[in-house]
């Protein structure tokens, strides 16, 4: 039974790999990571105004 590489390790490689496009080794990897991005920064923006609010 062949091991295929999981999401991360395909995302891995495609970030490190200079001679392919992130888009070509992995589709979809760069919205994934957009979306993951915004998603832990409105999380940590949202967790900072909780904080202030709860500390006011």
């Amino acid at each position: 039974m062949s091991k295929e590489p999981g999401i991360i390790e395909e995302t891995k490689d495609a970030i490190m790999d200079d001679q392919h496009s992130i888009d070509e080794k992995a589709p979809g990897t760069p919205f994934m990571l957009v979306a993951l991005s915004y998603l832990a920064v409105l999380a940590v923006v949202c967790g900072l105004l909780a904080l202030i609010m709860w500390v006011l």
